[in-house]
């Protein structure tokens, strides 16, 4: 049993590239594991919604297309096996389905694990204890949303994958896990790791993290991404697991991006709230000790991950039925762009308001001048835009006003200000609005199903293994072309007082709900002193306090020097562009400094 194994992963949501299996496979091809990563809370209503009409339709159809094209790599001998949530909430009919093109492909004995147990919707629709369900974000009772319904499913930990790997599955197949979940499997599963072992799983785990965004830890929506080369062709990362749990994050040779200390950490600190207590089904990780050190081009090691007992709980997420929403852009070209667009909503919802309709929710945004994050517009006073996107959105529990709204805007194209355009895409389509539920559930109520399938050969003609090298010839890219060890990093000039946070740090942010988690790290470490007075919970608070935040939270990593701030209610209005909170990062690095004590 090898001593090292190397886990790439090759999706982040449902939606990402769908060549990158194929890429990083034939790139390395005596790759260990390969995982991807379909599912997101707004994953599983669309799921639902696909499952209403067909009843064996409840997954992303793009992973059998996925798998298809993988067909000549098992066909041609290729060993790696393939880990994926995407069964969504038919994680056997997802199996069939990829089984029948394996088979028309001539794929013969490849043995599909099926992992199942996650849906927990009729526990939360027919237990009587309600309370137990509460929301995690409001802390209000299921009561006010039980009849509504429409997925609940079970964070499930590493255990039921390991199972289907014992098993001698070639590819498993699962629905709803913990996303570092997939790659702690293969851990545990070739290194026969035991359960209570804390501090490797924690090492897992962290690697799993790493891993679950795809090219967040190349380079992808890095802070300084327009340092990054090669991003035609950026590449998924691979992480290199001993059996002792040190971990290096690095990249096929043959890939654009770039693995560095930067990239890493940023990832390190996204979307984790409390970096002390990274809580996964398996285990809860401190990231306090971590070292991250850039051994060599495109390799990071990253070790330190200490562990804990997990909680009896798993966290659930949940999505129900709340009204309907639409969205309609138009653009303005002239003078006085923004002020034409602003006057323009204000037809639009007077218009709507005089008819008699009514909204829970209504937004104008001027994009393109920082509408999409309130702050940015007052960063931006006084800069008058020749351009702007008018984005108008409402919600409504009555589709009726939504139809409305939807009928109202077009009518600026002749009616509002000159220079209006960009209406091809014709009316506002009207969405059914999903909200998600986050809770708890006691472990003891949800069990772990493992099944497994295998193909026979039912080809019907040749098989096109030569479409698949078993030695790919790799293009080196040059060593002049990547970036330097010491990572990308923004020069601020010979201005002794930087103007913006951006000029000493860098970030990245994402959604937790209806809040959101914002990653802060000193580009210096000698900086990290002078980051930690400066950016309190309270001058973040106030910076973003137009949004309606409701409190902040900030946790420390020193070690990282970094700063997780847990804002509280920012993305309570789920219509705006940007409803998961990707540019508040931006956003605070935009913050002015000049009369700061650096």
């Amino acid at each position: 049993m090898s001593q090292t194994i190397r886990i790439g992963n090759a999706q982040a949501f449902w939606g990402d590239r769908p060549s990158a299996a194929k890429e990083i496979l034939t790139q390395v091809p005596d790759l260990d594991y390969l995982t991807m990563d379909y599912l997101a809370e707004v994953s599983m209503s669309i799921l639902a919604l696909q499952r209403e009409r067909n009843p064996q339709a409840g997954y992303p159809h793009d992973f059998v297309e996925v798998v298809r094209g993988l067909a000549p790599y098992w066909s041609s001998g290729g060993k790696c096996k393939l880990i994926a949530n995407a069964g969504g909430l038919s994680p056997m009919a997802c199996a069939q389905a990829c089984r029948s093109v394996l088979e028309a492909a001539g794929c013969r004995s490849l043995k599909i694990g099926v992992v199942g147990g996650d849906d927990v919707l009729a526990i939360l629709q027919m237990n009587p204890h309600i309370e137990h369900f509460k929301n995690l974000d409001t802390g209000e009772s299921l009561a006010s949303v039980q009849d509504r319904l429409v997925t609940a499913n079970a964070y499930m930990g590493c255990s039921g994958i390991v199972d289907a790997l014992k098993m001698g599955a070639d590819i498993v197949i699962t629905g709803r896990v913990a996303d570092p979940s997939m790659v702690l499997a293969a851990c545990v599963h070739h290194f026969q790791w035991r359960y209570d072992d804390w501090d490797l799983l924690a090492a897992g785990t962290l690697a799993g993290h790493l891993l679950e965004c795809g090219t967040h830890a190349t380079g992808g929506i890095s802070t300084d991404w327009l340092s990054v080369l090669s991003p035609v062709d950026i590449g998924f990362p691979i992480a290199e697991v001993s059996r002792e749990g040190d971990l290096v994050i690095t990249k096929s040779d043959a890939s654009g991006g770039c693995v560095t200390v930067q990239t890493v950490k940023e990832q390190l600190l996204y979307e984790i709230s409390d970096p002390s207590r990274y809580i996964s089904p398996d285990v809860v990780v401190s990231f306090l000790g971590l070292s991250v050190q850039q051994i060599d081009q495109n390799r990071v090691s990253v070790r330190g991950a200490k562990g804990h007992k997990q909680p009896e709980t798993l966290k659930v997420s949940a999505t129900y039925r709340d009204g309907y929403r639409a969205a309609g852009t138009l653009t303005i070209v002239g003078p006085q762009a923004v002020a034409k667009g602003r006057r323009c909503g204000e037809i639009v919802l007077k218009r709507l308001e005089a008819a008699g309709w009514n909204y829970t929710q209504t937004v104008v945004e001027c994009l393109g001048n920082g509408a999409s994050i309130p702050v940015l517009e007052t960063i931006n006073e006084g800069h008058d835009s020749f351009e702007t996107v008018l984005r108008i959105a409402v919600e409504s529990s009555s589709k009726a006003a939504v139809e409305a709204f939807s009928k109202e805007m077009i009518p600026l194209v002749t009616a509002g200000p000159q220079g209006t355009t960009g209406y091809a895409q014709g009316r506002p389509s009207v969405q059914p609005v999903f909200r998600y539920w986050p809770c708890l559930i006691e472990k003891k109520l949800v069990s772990t199903s493992v099944q497994t399938i295998t193909t026979e050969d039912r080809s019907t003609g040749s098989k096109a293994v030569d479409l698949w090298p078993k030695i790919p010839s790799a293009k080196k890219i040059e060593a002049a072309c990547q970036i330097p060890l010491d990572s990308m990093h923004t020069q601020t000039g010979n201005d002794p007082i930087p103007k913006r946070l951006s000029s000493i740090a860098y970030g990245r942010s994402g959604d937790k709900g209806i809040s959101a988690n914002i990653g802060i790290l000193a580009r210096n470490p000698e900086d990290y002193p002078w980051l930690l007075r400066w950016l309190t919970a309270q001058r973040v608070q106030e910076y973003f306090q137009s949004m309606g935040v409701k409190r902040v939270e900030r946790f420390e990593a020193p070690n990282l020097q970094g700063l997780n701030f847990l804002v509280h209610g920012i993305l309570s209005c789920s219509i705006r562009n940007d409803a998961q909170g990707k540019g508040l990062a931006q956003a605070l690095l935009a913050m002015p400094i000049e009369d700061a004590d650096v």
